[in-house]
This record gives C-alpha cells, structure tokens and sequence, in this order.
C-alpha cells in the first residue's frame, strides 16, 4: 500500500535509510538535502519504506504543485530494485490531488511512456571512478587533453574555496544575472551540504585571484558536479578542465561514479564527454489540469 505523508508525519531514519540501499543511491532524495532544497517537502511512502516518493511542491495564486528542486536533477521512486513502469504509474496515481499541476524530473532507473504524462527525455553523463587515473585519462578526448595541458601551462593553483568565495565569484562571471533570492537559496544549499559533510568547494587561482570553481556533493556512491561557474580569465586559462581532472585524480581507483548532472546543451554535453563520461537518459514529466502552464 502507498501512503502519502505530510513532512512531520515522515521517519526520516527510515526513509533515509530506504536512499541509502536504493539502486539508485544520490544526494537529492535525502531528507536533510531535500529540507535545504524544498523546505516542506512531503512524501509517498510504500510498505514500511521499501520505496519512496518525495514530493517537492510551492503554492501558487493558492494553487498547490509539484516542481523539480533547484539543484536536484533527478527524483522519482527509489527503491532496492529498478522500478517498470507499472511501479512508477502506481506512484504518481497516488499523488494528492491538491496538486494540480506536475513538472517533475524522475530517476534513471524509473521507466515510464504513459500518454497520461507529457514524457520529455533528459541525458545525465557519468563517469565510472573504479580505474586508475591514468586509465581514466586515457578516455579522455584529445581536445580535453590539449585544454588540460594549456591550463598547466598558465600555473593555475587549485586550493579548496569558502561559499563565500564561490558566489562573489558567480556574480562576478555574469554568465546569468540573478536575483538577491536566488543567492540566498545558493548559500543554503552550499553551506548545508558543507556542514552535513556532504560537500567540498574547489578554485582555481590565477596570480591568487579564484577565476573558477566548482560546488561538488557527495553521497555514499557518487561525487555530484552540483556547480561550476568561471569567469573569463578562467575561460581563457582552461582553468575548469583543471579542475575537473583535480578532482578525478584525486578520487580514482574508488568506487564512486562522478555524476556530471548532463546537459542539454550540446557543448556543454560535450565538455562532459571530454572526460570519458558516457550518457544515461532519464525521464521529466509533466501534467496539467490547467490550460495554462505554472511558472517555477
């Protein structure tokens, strides 16, 4: 039987210990990440937590809805074992009706085709660790091996970063201009997986001025590249090739897959396969009771 819980209703040792033995073990789904990334967040529950559903939602015009978390790529039903469609469609049947509107990212290990659902196909790219290092820059393309050698070549330092740091360094870049909520929301998410533990903030440094870096997260299984940003003295100096190649080093020959989070922008997808990562398609699905769609 699948039960819907309210967010105080919810034992969070055992839901997290349902992630925590799932086939698809990540960050997003614990209860303390989705605390900092949906504050309220409430939950589908089967049996005695052998699978879960979280259900991350904002109110808006009084209208209720499910939406994908900022910096949470992949939701859905975890549970020990892959989940058929008939799982998945057992789940979202069973989704409250006060939401009235879906626009959710399930997981690479839920199937679903259903009409019911507009179906969008997302690609995430990953990288297996277990090799050694020099294995695992064998498989990297000659293009990011050139941009890795330049990045070398400009004597970039690599020293860890503080949140801080990171976001005087985002707004520096001007890539996107975003709103003071949007960096308060940065902050939190940072700041909490630092404290939990859960996460470690890189820079590349140029004359001992950061002109990269990256926000990576980590679960039991995997190393999330969770965000990254350079300005353009980094674009220049290759330094985010440095970066990642820092980190794969320091992190092969373990049994982790560094989860890229993928992209559906050709070069940036094609930066992520420069490292040898190779593509996993996931499932974002959508559905409305209204004519008009709700905006995040």
């Amino acid at each position: 039987m699948i039960r819907y819980l309210a967010n105080k209703e919810i034992d969070r040792l055992k839901w997290d210990e349902c992630i925590k033995n799932s086939c698809f073990e990540t960050i997003y789904p614990y209860s303390w990440y989705l605390d900092l990334v949906s504050p309220g967040w409430e939950g589908l529950v089967r049996g005695d937590y052998d699978a879960i559903f979280p259900l991350t939602w904002k109110t808006k015009f009084g209208i209720s809805y499910l939406v994908q978390p900022l910096l949470t790529q992949q939701l859905g039903v975890f549970a020990r074992e892959k989940s058929p469609e008939m799982v998945v469609l057992s789940f979202l049947n069973n989704v409250p009706k006060k939401f009235k509107h879906i626009d959710i990212c399930l997981n690479s290990f839920n199937k679903l085709s259903s009409k019911e659902f507009k179906v969008l196909n997302r690609v995430n790219y990953e990288l297996d660790l277990n090799n050694d290092f020099e294995q695992i820059q064998s498989g990297y393309s000659t293009n990011t091996k050139r941009n890795i050698q330049k990045a070398k070549q400009n004597q970039l330092k690599i020293k860890n970063i503080d949140v801080e740091t990171y976001i005087r360094l985002r707004k520096k870049s001007g890539e996107r201009k975003f709103d003071h909520e949007h960096y308060h929301k940065l902050r939190r998410i940072f700041s909490g997986i630092v404290q939990k533990g859960r996460g470690e903030l890189i820079g590349a440094f140029c004359n001992d001025i950061p002109c990269a870096g990256v926000v990576w997260a980590f679960s039991q299984s995997r190393l999330i590249y969770l965000n990254g940003v350079s300005d353009e003295i980094g674009k220049e100096k290759r330094a985010m090739f440095l970066l990642i190649d820092y980190y794969i080093g320091n992190h092969a020959g373990k049994d982790l897959i560094m989860d890229f989070e993928g992209s559906m922008i050709p070069g940036i997808a094609r930066f992520f396969r420069g490292f040898g990562a190779v593509p996993n398609g996931y499932k974002r699905i959508r559905k409305s009771m209204f004519p008009f769609n709700m905006k995040k």
